[in-house]
Order: C-alpha cells, then structure tokens, then sequence
C-alpha cells in the first residue's frame, strides 16, 4: 500500500499483544509467540511509515491521525512492557523488542509533528 497506512497490520499487531496481555492476565506464560508476532508487524509498519514519511508528499489526513494516536498511546504500551515481571531471558528480549519498535513509531510520529511545525 503505497502512500497508505496499514492498518490491518497494525490491528493485527495490537490484538497479538493485547492476547500476550491477557495471558499474563489469566497467569497463561505461553506469550512468547504472540510478543514476536505483534513485533514483527509493527516493524513492518514502522518500516513501511519511515519511507512514507521521506517522500515529498504525504497525505496529511492519512497519517496524522495515526500519528496523534501514536504519540498519545503508544507510551502506555511501552510502559505496560517495561513493567512486566520475572519473564524468562527468551520473553524479556521479545519485550525488548517491542518497547523499541514502539519508541521507533513514536519518533516516527514526533518527528512527523515537529517537521511540519504542529503540536500535538
């Protein structure tokens, strides 16, 4: 999807992680698939915003409201990571993984807003 944002990717990628949330939840530690997967796709997405974000052209109704969730969301997930407890190494690096695709989205998002001079 060129110029658009994938957002059954992204939805894809945060029922991966809200299912890994719940089975913390319901003391179910078989998570690790899950963590990797919501990774995987988010990177994907990440990777797929820094290129749109280079073009000349962006389709500000596109991403901006992608953008304003991201700012405003995606430190809650971060932080919902970082305070996970007693995970193995295995889990810990997927956690890991995920608190740094988050932060990359949220840069992504930032930079979006500072380049173009709005405050979100």
């Amino acid at each position: 999807m060129d110029g658009e944002i994938d957002l059954e990717l992204f939805t894809i990628a945060i029922i991966q992680l809200n299912n890994a949330f719940q089975k913390l939840n319901d003391n179910d530690t078989d998570i690790k698939e899950s963590l990797d997967s919501s990774y995987e796709n988010l990177k994907e997405l990440s990777d797929s915003l820094e290129n749109m974000t280079n073009n000349e052209e962006i389709n500000a109704t596109e991403v901006e409201p992608f953008f304003t969730y991201s700012i405003n969301m995606f430190p809650e997930y971060k932080s919902q990571l970082a305070n996970l407890e007693n995970l193995d190494d295995d889990l810990n690096e997927s956690v890991i993984n995920l608190i740094e695709v988050f932060d990359k989205l949220y840069k992504i998002a930032d930079d979006y807003f500072k380049n173009r001079g709005v405050t979100v």
